[in-house]
């Protein structure tokens, strides 16, 4: 379950994604889909990076992009995510597959708090470049300001 550590802060740069999940005794199914439902990727993904191998110390993420979309959805474990606008921060926690976070350009996002085994798995809807990356905090403060 995605927990938010302060469910008032109001930011459109985000969104969590509740993908449907089917279970039965043979185990449970959860189809990511693309498309334009609530519960759907809105984006044909380009890349995918999965992470794994991270100590609870571990810090992953700490920029954000000029363009790149991204879903990101815990395979396994958890792991909380700070969302940072330059004006508003909150943190969830991802802990299940069937729910994964949008997370939109000009939101400066890090992942830490790894529980031991978590595979984090990352849909983004274009390729590298390193020319979209924001790895300077600063430099993400002075944009946003314009």
């Amino acid at each position: 379950m995605i927990k938010i550590n302060n469910p008032t802060v109001i930011n459109t740069l985000y969104k969590i994604i509740n993908f449907s999940s089917f279970s039965n005794s043979t185990g449970t199914l959860t189809p990511i889909q693309f498309g334009p439902k609530d519960n759907e990727i809105p984006f044909v993904v380009k890349k995918t990076l999965i992470t794994q191998g991270m100590k609870e110390s571990d810090v992953r993420g700490d920029h954000t992009h000029h363009k790149m979309r991204q879903v990101l959805i815990v395979i396994t474990g958890e792991c909380d995510v700070e969302l940072d606008s330059g004006k508003e921060k909150l943190t969830i926690t991802l802990s299940k597959l069937s729910e994964g976070l949008l997370l939109e350009p000009y939101l400066w996002h890090k992942m830490k708090n790894f529980k031991k085994n978590t595979i984090l798995l990352v849909l983004a809807d274009t390729v590298y470049d390193e020319k979209d990356y924001i790895r300077d905090y600063e430099e993400f403060k002075k944009l946003i300001q314009k």
